[in-house]
């Protein structure tokens, strides 16, 4: 069994909890409230732009050609986003405010600089991957389920992140398991581990994006 694969075996039950998040769940049936979805373009607009400046990281890591090209690919990809954020934004009729960074945003953030800076390149791919490969899980059931119906007014959100639409980077997530894969070949169990753990921080980071969306958690205090 290769590195990825007890990886993500491990990572099953922390995926399995984000299929059933009532935020997820809300995307399915079509009824997200407008507020819990301003939450989350606010906070996914931070996001994204430490998402890039990671990646950027993990270009200057990367002694893999196809690896640099691939995280290249990945940047444009993650920068058409905005196509995302502008199906949500036509359905509530907000304006992007550059709201405050709020603390889970932050924490996930934080926790991938410190993945880049001072960990492996492993961990650094390590860190960006539960993004990438979530969302991909997200659109492939909820197609599945058939929530990509004339009707849900997130339709086109669904579509964007299922790979079974995904015509820009159909395999959008294999190479970055693979890469995965090859770039712990060299580490001690140690260090295997940490990387085991970087990847299931993220993940779990992921799961409290949606919570925080959906309970719109914010700083307690004013600074």
């Amino acid at each position: 069994m290769s590195f990825s694969d007890k990886l993500l075996k491990q990572a099953q039950p922390i995926m399995d909890a984000i299929m059933v998040h009532p935020f997820v769940e809300a995307i399915g049936n079509g009824h997200v409230p407008d507020n819990v979805l301003n939450y989350y373009v606010e906070q996914d607009e931070h996001y994204l732009k430490d998402y890039l400046r990671v990646t950027a990281l993990a270009i200057t890591k990367a002694t893999c050609s196809e690896d640099i090209d691939n995280f290249l690919a990945t940047a444009q990809f993650v920068q058409n986003e905005s196509r995302a954020h502008q199906i949500i934004l036509d359905i509530t009729g907000h304006q992007v405010e550059n709201w405050r960074c709020e603390p889970e945003t932050k924490r996930y953030t934080d926790h991938m600089y410190t993945a880049a800076y001072h960990g492996t390149y492993a961990d650094t791919i390590a860190a960006l991957l539960p993004c990438a490969w979530s969302y991909a899980i997200i659109g492939e059931k909820l197609v599945s389920r058939g929530a990509n119906h004339a009707n849900n007014p997130l339709k086109e959100w669904i579509e964007l992140y299922a790979p079974q639409f995904n015509t820009e980077m159909p395999d959008y997530n294999d190479w970055r398991f693979k890469s995965l894969n090859r770039a712990v070949e060299s580490l001690s169990a140690i260090e295997k581990e940490q990387v085991t753990q970087t990847f299931l921080f993220s993940l779990e980071m992921e799961w409290h994006f949606w919570n925080a969306a959906w309970y719109q958690n914010h700083w307690q205090f004013e600074f």
